[in-house]
């Protein structure tokens, strides 16, 4: 291997003259191989061509883990390891490392490290002279932080553990200068009760100002926003029997999770004495001597016993003979096996009245290893004549839910059980046994009704109703639906609801005549529509008839009378000329228009040829270019849709004619998913659907579509054409 010390120098770009730097070549074992001169003369290392040293005598044997943990670091990962770690040849350089491992061609692991003073000469000055008497407490204390600082409070020295309870690095620690601006400004630190703690209070400061070793626990904030609760105990420094301190030395302990476990026993012991004193049930601890040592309030209340008076008395003397006959012996069963008893005791009080305990018995362990032994009793008397009760309730109610022919179920909050009638499970077909709990229920709910169920009996409990109802679609067990009416009552226990009672009703029936009489309901009204539109087309046939078969011969008759007359003079025959021009007009509008109002025959020629007609009498007036593109005709389509399609066509067509300026128009009739689907576009202007009002042109397509229970969709805008798209159900 190339040890050579120049070329290593260039390799890494290092400014040799630095005395903050020191640079070596290690082995796996420490042993250094060559160092710079900086290195050389700080450590006094001796010629290392000659002599044998490792870096590992420079360290404190405390220290040596670190060094060893950071050569198989760089070693397993291939990347540097960095690290704070003080050398020691004379007196202590607390430093920063860098180690990494050079591969190269050889055998034996060769690693590089750069270490970096961490403190300034000012600093390093006075940690070297405190450190001639302090190296021990500075380098040795492992398990807890040391702080040195002088007169006015600025660190001199600190551990790494120190560095480690601040989550903070020695280098940090050491570039802290002015630390009470940052005491009282920056950092947070508080007193067991919250109260904010400044610079002047602090421990340190105390035991400068009165030379006495002062103890607090502070509460600081970590920059991550954690609290940690820090012990300090600050032990002033004297020198030459000097009356005032040259220094102060603060060790400090993480106490964080010993206040939370404390903080967490006295929450217990708090939880324990409220419940203790809450409780309805009588509870107390006696001693190995039969002595009363705890007993609560209710146990005071039910024997009448004064409590100041009860402790360390002998509860032999304090309770009644028939109660002291039933514990006695199984105290001291307890006490001699150190297990748990537990029992039912029935004890007979001198006025006749009967009680009846739960009783358990267990042992404690007290402070020092005493034994003690703790009761707990409940008294069942009230529990079992509820439980009678409950009995008998529960017994009419199978009764009555036998013997009506009402659906019936009952669901217990507490416990989650359902119970179901006969009735009700006749009506759904399920055997009993397979009947589950709400969930099973729910899942059998048709999925378009489930969640609203489910909300509405929520939304019941939440807010305090005292019933409810719903209808829904249940699945039966042959797989069909039938429709539930469902009602229920909630029963509320001290604001809480323990039940709910509810009946069922098959209203499956009632909703198929419905379901009949909307369906009768909307076919008379398209037979209404029907009629309205054939009585419309009736009317405007007989206008067009009228129109062309009376007005038109009138109009006729007119012009040979007009036309038989002699101009006398050359203004006369102008205004004969234009006589004639003007009833030839009248004629031919009326023609068109009468046109326009008679029904075309689309059993016979049908739609589509209908259609033709019309594109062929605007090609011959207009120069607009119109494509027809259909399917075969569809003969399912009344003949009132038909005459509806073939009006739509008319109409927007004429107010495309009117107001589109278009050149090319695309008519497409098409069937689409079971409906006829009519297309009309154009390259017209366009126009903005949410400006314009709906004209009467449209306003008829949208009356006409409607009435067969079809769609339509005009998509334009300014400058890009209309396209109207209407479509009509086929079968309905």
């Amino acid at each position: 291997m190339d040890r050579n010390w120049g070329i290593l120098k260039s390799s890494i770009n290092t400014d040799d003259n630095r005395d903050d730097i020191f640079l070596s070549l290690i082995d796996k074992k420490g042993t250094i191989f060559c160092a710079n001169e900086n290195m050389i003369k700080t450590l006094h290392l001796p010629d290392l061509q000659t002599s044998k040293i490792s870096l590992f005598d420079f360290l404190h044997p405390a220290n040596h883990h670190h060094l060893k943990s950071a050569l198989d670091y760089s070693d397993k990962n291939n990347t540097p390891y960095f690290m704070e770690l003080g050398l020691k040849n004379g007196y202590y350089h607390p430093m920063k490392w860098q180690i990494s491992r050079l591969y190269e061609n050889t055998t034996e692991p060769t690693y590089l490290c750069i270490g970096e003073k961490i403190l300034d000469e000012k600093r390093l000055k006075q940690f070297t002279q405190l450190g001639e008497k302090n190296y021990q407490l500075i380098i040795e204390g492992l398990n807890t932080g040391i702080l040195f600082q002088d007169k006015k409070g600025e660190l001199i020295a600190a551990n790494q553990k120190a560095a480690e309870i601040f989550g903070a690095t020695l280098e940090r620690l050491y570039a802290l200068e002015n630390i009470e601006v940052f005491w009282n400004s920056i950092w947070t630190i508080i007193s067991e009760k919250g109260d904010r703690i400044f610079f002047q209070n602090t421990p340190f400061i105390k035991a400068l100002k009165t030379g006495v070793l002062q103890e607090e626990l502070m509460g600081v904030y970590l920059k991550t926003g954690v609290i940690r609760w820090i012990h300090f105990s600050s032990q002033p420094l004297f020198e030459n029997n000097e009356s005032v301190p040259f220094s102060v030395v603060t060790s400090i302990a993480d106490v964080t999770e010993q206040k939370k476990l404390s903080g967490e026993l006295q929450q217990r012991e708090a939880l324990f004495n409220a419940f203790m004193s809450q409780s309805s049930n009588p509870a107390w601890v006696i001693d190995i001597e039969g002595n009363l040592v705890f007993a609560n309030k209710s146990f005071c209340q039910f024997y009448e016993i004064d409590e100041s008076k009860i402790r360390n008395e002998k509860f032999t003397d304090l309770l009644p003979s028939a109660v002291v006959n039933v514990l006695y012996e199984r105290h001291q069963k307890v006490l001699e096996s150190g297990s748990p008893i537990e029992s039912v005791e029935k004890v007979k009080w001198a006025d006749g009245s009967d009680f009846v305990f739960h009783v358990n018995i267990f042992p404690i362990e007290g402070l020092n290893g005493k034994k003690l032994v703790g009761g707990h009793a409940v008294n069942l008397a009230a529990k079992y004549e509820i439980e009678k009760r409950l009995r008998e309730a529960n017994d009419r109610l199978l009764l009555l839910s036998r013997t009506t022919t009402d659906a019936i179920w009952e669901w217990d909050m507490q416990t989650g059980q359902i119970f179901r009638n006969d009735a009700l499970m006749d009506m759904i077909g399920y055997q009993i046994e397979k009947a589950k709990g709400l969930s099973w229920w729910l899942r059998r709910i048709h999925a378009e009704d489930r969640n609203r169920v489910a909300d509405t009996i929520k939304h019941a409990i939440d807010r305090g109703q005292h019933s409810w109802e719903e209808e829904y679609k249940f699945k039966c067990a042959d797989n069909t639906y039938k429709h539930i009416h469902d009602r229920g009552y909630v029963v509320y226990e001290n604001g809480l609801p323990v039940k709910m009672i509810g009946s069922l009703q098959d209203v499956t029936g009632v909703k198929g005549l419905e379901s009949q009489l909307t369906e009768e309901k909307l076919q008379r009204q398209k037979e209404m529509s029907e009629t309205v539109i054939k009585v419309q087309e009736q009317e405007r046939t007989k206008i067009g008839h009228e129109l062309h078969d009376n007005v038109n011969q009138i109009l006729s008759t007119v012009k040979l009378f007009v036309d038989m007359l002699t101009p006398a003079n050359k203004e006369e025959s102008k205004i004969k000329a234009k006589s004639l021009e003007y009833v030839m007009m009248a004629i031919e509008e009326i023609r068109k228009l009468s046109k326009e109002l008679v029904v075309p025959q689309l059993q016979g020629e049908g739609l589509v040829k209908n259609i033709y007609t019309i594109i062929d009498d605007i090609h011959l007036s207009n120069s607009i270019k119109i494509r027809f593109t259909h399917d075969h005709e569809n003969d399912l389509l009344t003949s009132g849709k038909k005459v509806t399609l073939f009006r739509i066509v008319q109409e927007q067509i004429k107010n495309i004619l009117n107001h589109s300026s278009a050149k090319n128009v695309d008519i497409y009739l098409q069937s689409k998913d079971g409906d006829t689907q009519l297309i009309i576009k154009d390259d017209g202007v366009g126009f903005n659907s949410k400006q314009t009002p709906r004209g009467i042109g449209l306003s008829n397509i949208y009356e006409r579509t409607r009435f067969y229970n079809g769609s339509v969709d005009v998509q334009t805008s300014p400058g890009n054409g209309c396209s109207l798209t209407v479509t009509i159900p086929s079968f309905q």
